[in-house]
């Protein structure tokens, strides 16, 4: 079967149609295709005068042309296509900018002109194109007369100061372009511009015109000029550079030739890029798009060589001046603040988000965009311009080389590698806080002679807002959630791949409440670390065995328990402790000792914090036992004498107070540990409410030899870690020879808290007598203490404070 190839339609010719007229519609189609090949035949001027003139009885109006109608047999199936109007006479005026009532012979006289002139410009075009030399940049000085009703004026060469005009300084060129158009039409070959622009005639320019004298007296051009920048006239060049640009600079910002920006000296983006620019055009074919962005590279390296390799020494010695200080800084780069100190823990990373921008402002050196994080709940992205004011050093001139790190704003590149590992740590241990954590100050354990709890902290955002939700509401309105806040999604996580843009740009301090002092304070979280619970502690405990096992079951059944077991919702699931005995027994190194074991933060809290009055000492304690219950902490209620004392029928507002210490304590669920010296006065409901009781008594010999004993072996640990004086010189301490003493330092009849008292005098001495700790330095100490003991016993005759407790029937 023979393959059917589709039918090419015949092109449709098209023929001018004279009116109605002149061609019937029923003239047939011999005769009007005879007219076509009349027409067709006629002379170039005939036809001109019958497009023109049309018939005798014709119209212009009445001009159209249609397709003819297809022949019989040959695409018979095509349809007739509608005629259009259309005037060629007045196409034509149009054309040659004519009134349509212009007359005829000035028609065509006009039409031979304009055949001739096209002849004349095709001529013109190809002498060019072949007088036409390689792709080269032409360099334009622009000059503006800031304070002159003379227009701006470009030049080919370069401008000289003719002491005229305002000011006394004026521009004037020898070689002026007057037709910039007609210059570009001539010099096809020029692919790019490099403009130089000057100001002059102004007050300013004089200025910096006269701080540029050359010898003898004569200004300076170069002093008026005000900027610089590259136009690529050449499209081609404009696409090879985009190209170039985008598979070369992706991830570096860089002037987008695909809108149009211009090349601005001095050229920033390529001074970082050097490297990577050279490579990609050395392995780029010698193509004439290569070619023309080599021309491009060929001005800048030539232009800039002196300058930047200026720039490279002096980045070299990391240093810089106030000329080249825009080289500094680029675009999405991290840098470093010492807006609020020099202190390592002061210092505040900021990512830039621009170029540096040097403005002609008096005591204003320049200014970036940064970026930085903030933190109130949500991570949220803070922007602002960054002002380098000043510097914190006296220069003679912009050329005067200076340290980069003493600028109040510098890269991190510059940056020890200390400082840069001290942000990212800072930033990590700030994570840690974004929800809640329990911290410590990383201080000089050398000062610390015993085994007691140092500075800690609970940090938690979401308390401290709620706690101080009026205050903050009057003084500033909730931020809503916005676009550059961190993903929600990112809090669970605890390792974040966020990076150094993140991380090292946290605030260097967040709110803690100190567990101390119980208030909210502002902490560098530089210092801050996770808390080493120091679990030694219970072991040193000199309690008895029995005693401290007893304790320890509790605790740890405490922290196990997530039932409540009594029958009334949020009743009796709570651990309440009394340690009662005199002081100095260990009765408060117990409830520390506790929080320790249990891994929890230990919230102390004394008479003096509550009050005496019912309704303060109610919301203080609902205060105290909501944050113990939120943070899980040990709360330690010392000296709760007052709280706990026996109510009676005389002292109502007692009473009140006893009734609402009691309440609270109902219905709180943690670990709750008491102290008290006064066991004796205490009211009998408490009896019901307290799980363990332990008496602590007055210390014996075996037990103040071991206190003794601890303090020197953690002294021994001490002196390994070199202790310091305040003066910064290490004197030790001889613990062998306190050691061989034990038994002659436990002889003297002191309780726990003397013998920390004696310990920290006797190194106190030690140190102002610039000698190491000894045994001569306790017995002094020791024996002055004796002498108050003495004193009050016989101003007591006799009786020592447990005899007079006893004899109250308090103890």
């Amino acid at each position: 079967m023979a393959s059917r190839r589709p039918r090419e339609l015949e092109p449709t010719p098209v023929v001018i149609r004279e009116s109605r007229r002149d061609f019937s519609r029923s003239e047939t189609d011999t005769n009007r295709r005879r007219r076509k090949k009349e027409i067709s035949a006629s002379s170039e001027e005939d036809l001109l005068r019958t497009i023109v003139d049309g018939d005798a009885s014709a119209q212009d109006s009445d001009i159209e042309y249609s397709p003819l109608p297809p022949e019989p047999g040959n695409n018979a199936d095509i349809r007739y296509r509608p005629m259009v109007p259309f005037s060629w006479r007045n196409e034509i005026c149009r054309f040659l900018d004519l009134s349509p009532d212009t007359l005829d012979e000035e028609i065509i006289q006009a039409m031979g002109k304009a055949a001739k002139a096209l002849k004349e410009a095709e001529q013109t075009k190809a002498r060019y194109k072949a007088r036409q030399g390689p792709p080269r940049y032409e360099v334009i000085h622009s000059v503006h007369y800031e304070q002159s009703k003379m227009e701006d004026k470009q030049y080919l060469d370069r401008p000289w100061v003719v002491e005229s005009g305002p000011n006394n300084a004026h521009l004037r060129g020898s070689q002026p372009i007057l037709n910039f158009e007609l210059f570009l039409e001539r010099n096809k070959e020029v692919v790019f511009i490099v403009y130089k622009d000057y100001r002059c005639c102004g007050r300013q320019s004089n200025n910096r015109s006269k701080s540029h004298m050359e010898p003898g007296g004569q200004l300076e051009a170069s002093s008026l000029l005000v900027a610089e920048h590259i136009s690529l006239i050449s499209s081609d060049l404009r696409s090879a550079m985009e190209e170039f640009s985008e598979a070369t600079l992706a991830d570096f910002p860089h002037t987008n030739f695909k809108e149009g920006e211009e090349m601005k000296y001095p050229y920033l983006w390529w001074f970082h890029r050097r490297k990577e620019i050279d490579e990609a055009l050395d392995k780029a074919k010698l193509s004439q798009h290569s070619l023309k962005v080599n021309l491009v590279r060929e001005y800048v390296l030539k232009r800039m060589a002196e300058e930047w390799e200026t720039v490279d020494e002096l980045l070299a010695k990391k240093k810089i001046s106030l000329h080249y200080i825009k080289y500094l800084f680029v675009p999405d780069q991290i840098s470093i603040s010492t807006e609020q100190g020099h202190d390592v823990s002061k210092l505040q990373g900021v990512v830039t988000q621009g170029w540096l921008e040097r403005q002609p402002i008096p005591n204003y050196l320049a200014s970036v965009d940064v970026t930085f994080w903030t933190f109130d709940g949500t991570f949220r992205l803070s922007s602002k311009p960054f002002a380098i004011n000043d510097l914190p050093i006296a220069l003679r001139s912009e050329t005067e080389e200076f340290n980069i790190t003493e600028l109040p704003l510098y890269p991190i590149a510059y940056a020890s590698h200390e400082i840069a590992e001290a942000l990212r740590n800072r930033g990590r241990m700030f994570w840690k806080c974004r929800i809640r954590n329990y911290v410590e100050l990383a201080e000089d354990m050398s000062e610390k002679v015993q085994d007691s709890i140092g500075s800690r902290f609970m940090v938690d955002i979401a308390t401290h807002r709620k706690l101080h939700r009026d205050a903050k509401a009057r003084s500033q309105p909730q931020i809503p959630s916005g676009p550059d806040d961190l993903e929600s999604r990112y809090m669970a996580q605890e390792n974040p791949d966020l990076g150094d843009e993140f991380f090292m740009c946290l605030p260097p301090s967040i709110f803690g409440f100190n567990m101390d002092k119980k208030e909210w304070v502002t902490l560098d979280v530089h210092f801050l670390q996770d808390v080493v619970w120091n679990t030694e502690a219970f072991d040193h405990l000199v309690v008895p065995e029995d005693t401290k096992l007893l304790i320890q079951a509790v605790v740890t059944n405490q922290l196990q328990t997530t039932e409540n077991a009594d029958l009334i919702r949020g009743k009796g699931n709570g651990l309440f402790i009394l340690l009662h005995g005199g002081p100095g027994t260990g009765k408060t190194l117990t409830a520390e000792s506790v929080a320790e074991v249990a891994r929890k933060p230990l919230y102390r809290v004394t008479c003096g914090d509550i009050g005496t009055k019912a309704e303060d000492v109610e919301q203080y304690l609902n205060v105290v036992l909501h944050l113990g219950k939120t943070w899980g902490c040990v709360v330690l209620l010392d000296e709760a004498d007052v709280f706990l004392e026996q109510r009676s029928l005389v002292n109502l507002e007692r009473n009140a107070l006893v009734s609402v210490f009691l309440r609270v304590l109902e219905y709180y669920d943690g670990i709750l540990i008491l102290t008290s010296n006064r066991v004796g006065i205490f009211d009998e409901a408490f009896k019901s409410r307290i799980q363990l009781n332990l008496r602590y008594r007055n210390l014996d010999h075996d037990q103040r030899l071991q206190i003794w004993e601890n303090f020197f072996t953690r002294l021994r640990r001490l002196e390994k870690e070199a202790l310091r004086t305040y003066s910064g010189l290490s004197y030790g301490a001889n613990v062998d020879e306190m050691l061989s003493k034990l038994d002659e330092l436990a002889k003297a009849n002191l309780n726990g808290r003397q013998i920390r008292n004696a310990v920290s005098t006797a190194r106190q001495l030690a140190r102002y007598k610039k000698e190491p700790l000894s045994y001569k330095h306790l017995t002094v100490v020791i024996n002055e203490a004796k002498k108050f003991d003495e004193y009050l016993l016989e101003l007591n005759d006799t009786f020592t404070a447990d005899d007079l407790q006893r004899h109250k029937g308090e103890r």
